[in-house]
């Protein structure tokens, strides 16, 4: 990616050269043609003529000049067409990088985006500008805890929470709190965490940013949780609740709902526990949030049986083992929203999750259909891998395909397979991966299970692309597409594109990529999956940074709109907030 941009800067710079050589020499040819157009003519009246046209061309260099220089005050040739300016210098320049680097990030090129976020943070120190110096200090912390060092991380949020505290900016030192306080509660520092999380709530409300205050609370409720403070809990899961429901953030009304109803359900107040979990569940499927989906139905499941709904509650078990196989299904490579969840917020989730899932398996397990209970072990698989817990999910799996042996499970065991080759890829193992993965492929064309062959397709293509095969993974995905598309699936043929995008993008064929995410987006579109054709504007508008400038603004935009029609206030955020830097 950042070859092509860098020659997207070469080509601008040429083309620049290439109009000036271009005004002298056709003026140099115009003064030597002058000089015989005027043959027979006095000697003076030559050089007059010939001086003339030269001075001509010296003045259409002088306007070729100054017009470039007007241009690029207002932002280049991307501002000009778009009718509006764009802003230069340092700081301009320091926050495209960084936008890029986000870009870099969200497509796990970590290397790639420490590089820009570095860079970055240069020119904003080099302009003065401490809200770009605090935003490179927390991306670089967020890079260091993807990669698990977690104490360079925490230098970093205090570096941030510093450069913050001296702008007296209130918001900056919030948002550097919010992303310590997540960081202890990764390593199981709650007391830290729970101090972290109520500053950070105090600075947002001083600044009256709901949304922040809103993930803070949720943060506090899930410390107090982990310190067995259920009462300072509930409050602050209703607290997080309100104000998620006052900026129109579905996704974290769902978390604070689902969360609250736990600590109903654990109470034994299970009217309440019921209400606060139909309400989640509802945001939940309105934003196409799978795994918060899968949890909630759990939930239901233990709810149902205390009320001696004992079929209901076997349904909701094996809808939610659907949920958790539905969040497995790649959609691309990157790290948004589509086809996932969000996993980042309230993690505890996955301890009630967990919990629960513990009750539904003992409870299929009671029917003596071993068909039934290596669907919810399936389930529970994708969702122990989700959650990171590798060696849990594995056990899962296996045990699902000991319970699946059988001429007529061949899809249970397919699945079971499929899901233990994930981890195998997860845990870097990427032959023995490819092996598990054509082994369920198999069965799956055996049991005449189309859908889930080319789904498996996706898989052994992301596969290829860890082994450094990219033109297997394309072809592979390719395959899963015409697949895909001879079912009439339309967001899974755009999610075939989405991992082709993906693909270009880290191989750097920026053309390439734009055109598979431009695709991806009119299918997604057509099949009405907002959230996958918002997260494909996005992927559109980071790729054109440093190119046109002006539409990657305007395609961020975009999608920043279409995450906040689906209740996606996070994403909504963090378009806009790119678009803002881009601009």
């Amino acid at each position: 990616m950042r070859s092509a941009i860098t020659r997207a800067k070469r080509r601008g710079r040429l083309g620049l050269w290439q109009r000036r050589l271009t005004i002298i020499a056709l003026t140099s040819i115009a003064v030597m043609a002058s000089y015989f157009f005027t043959l027979g003519k006095a000697p003076n009246y030559q050089h007059l003529v010939a001086g003339t046209i030269a001075v001509f061309g010296l003045c259409g260099l002088i306007a070729d000049w100054v017009v470039s220089r007007d241009i690029a005050r207002g932002g280049g040739v991307q501002a000009m067409r778009s009718g509006g300016t764009l802003s230069t210098g340092p700081a301009a320049m320091a926050g495209r990088l960084w936008a890029q680097g986000e870009g870099f990030r969200l497509n796990g090129l970590f290397s790639e985006a420490r590089e820009n976020v570095q860079e970055a943070l240069g020119l904003f120190k080099e302009a003065k500008d401490s809200d770009g110096v605090v935003e490179c200090l927390i991306s670089l912390g967020k890079l260091d805890r993807a990669r698990g060092q977690h104490d360079d991380a925490s230098k970093r949020y205090e570096s941030a929470y510093n450069a913050a505290s001296d702008a007296k900016s209130g918001v900056g030192m919030a948002n550097a709190l919010l992303q310590q306080g997540y960081l202890l509660i990764e390593r199981k520092s709650f007391d830290g965490a729970r101090e972290a999380f109520s500053e950070a709530a105090r600075l947002y409300s001083d600044d009256n940013v709901r949304f922040g205050e809103g993930n803070a609370a949720l943060g506090l409720a899930e410390a107090a949780m982990q310190l067995t403070k259920s009462d300072e809990a509930a409050g602050a899961f209703d607290h997080a609740h309100f104000l998620f429901s006052q900026v129109g953030d579905r996704s974290g009304e769902a978390h604070a709902l689902y969360c609250r109803a736990e600590i109903d359900r654990q109470t034994r107040r299970t009217a309440e526990a019921q209400n606060r979990l139909e309400r989640a569940l509802t945001l939940y499927r309105r934003t196409g949030d799978f795994i918060g989906e899968g949890m909630t139905r759990l939930a239901m499941t233990d709810v149902l049986r205390r009320l001696e709904r004992g079929p209901n509650a076997q349904a909701s078990a094996l809808d939610a083992a659907d949920r958790f196989r539905d969040a497995a299904r790649r959609v691309g490579n990157s790290a948004l929203t589509a086809g996932r969840g969000d996993i980042r917020r309230a993690p505890i989730r996955f301890e009630f999750a967990r919990a629960q899932g513990m009750v539904a398996r003992t409870m299929l397990a009671e029917s003596n259909d071993d068909s039934l209970e290596a669907r919810l072990v399936i389930g529970l698989g994708e969702m122990e891998r989700m959650a990171g817990r590798l060696e849990d999910s594995r056990q899962n799996f296996e045990r699902a395909i000991q319970l699946s042996k059988g001429g007529d499970k061949l899809p249970i065991l397919a699945d079971a397979l499929k899901g233990k080759g994930r981890v195998e890829m997860q845990k870097g193992n990427t032959r023995g991966a490819r092996e598990v993965m054509k082994e369920a492929q198999n069965h799956y064309r055996n049991a005449g299970g189309t859908r889930d062959a080319a789904q498996t397709l996706m898989d052994m293509g992301q596969i290829d692309v860890l082994m450094e095969m990219p033109d297997r993974a394309r072809v592979t995905f390719a395959q899963a597409r015409t697949m895909y598309r001879g079912l009439n699936e339309m967001a899974l043929e755009g999610a075939a594109l989405r991992a082709i995008g993906d693909l270009e993008s880290q191989l750097g064929r920026l053309s390439q990529a734009q055109q598979a995410y431009a695709e991806a987006r009119g299918l997604f579109r057509q099949a009405a999956d907002h959230i996958s054709e918002a997260d494909s504007l996005l992927m559109i508008g980071l790729l054109s940074i440093n190119i046109d400038n002006a539409a990657a603004a305007a395609f961020a935009i975009q999608a920043g709109r279409l995450y906040k029609a689906v209740g996606a206030i996070e994403w909504n955020r963090r378009a806009f907030a790119l678009a803002r830097r881009i601009k």
